[in-house]
């Protein structure tokens, strides 16, 4: 082999190398995928330099092409299973609650404009709509959507 197919051959595994310690060995994205990412473009760019826009084309679609494959069939793979996290919280949805718009509780702590209401036995989570209330005030639901519930201070019956 001549020097140049070696130079770009070295460049090419070095980066395969790279990525793959980036992928199993390091988490995250750091030096070594960048260093990577670098030795496969330039190992692409010297292959287009050296022997023409027909070989150096075919090099970058190999790269391409590998490095797709990669990423589609290794998730598949046992050892992927393993590897990549694969979860999902689409099916996940917010706690609803068992409030209605108008039932009455007592704040146990100050809303800030969040904090805690029980509602007789249900203790919750409740928000205002930006006002404070005290501790121990009686307060009134206003909203229910999902887990939020918005309370507002309730009206005393000496108020006029």
């Amino acid at each position: 082999m001549s020097e140049p197919t070696l130079t770009v051959v070295a460049l090419l595994v070095a980066g395969y190398l790279l990525l793959a310690v980036e992928a199993f060995v390091i988490p995250g994205f750091g030096v070594p995928g960048i260093a990577g990412l670098l030795s496969l473009g330039a190992g692409c760019y010297l292959a287009y330099q050296e022997f023409g826009p027909a070989l150096g084309t075919f090099t970058i679609v190999l790269v391409l092409g590998s490095i797709t494959a990669a990423m589609w069939w290794l998730p598949k793979t046992r050892f992927g299973r393993n590897v990549v996290h694969s979860s999902t919280l689409a099916t996940a949805k917010a706690a609803e609650t068992a409030l209605e718009p108008g039932e009455l509780g007592v704040t146990e702590s100050d809303l800030r404009p969040a904090g805690l209401a029980r509602f007789g036995e249900l203790r919750q989570s409740v928000v205002t709509e930006g006002e404070f209330i005290d501790t121990q005030t009686r307060v009134v639901v206003t909203e229910v959507r999902g887990s939020r519930v918005v309370v507002e201070a309730a009206a005393t019956e000496n108020e006029d």
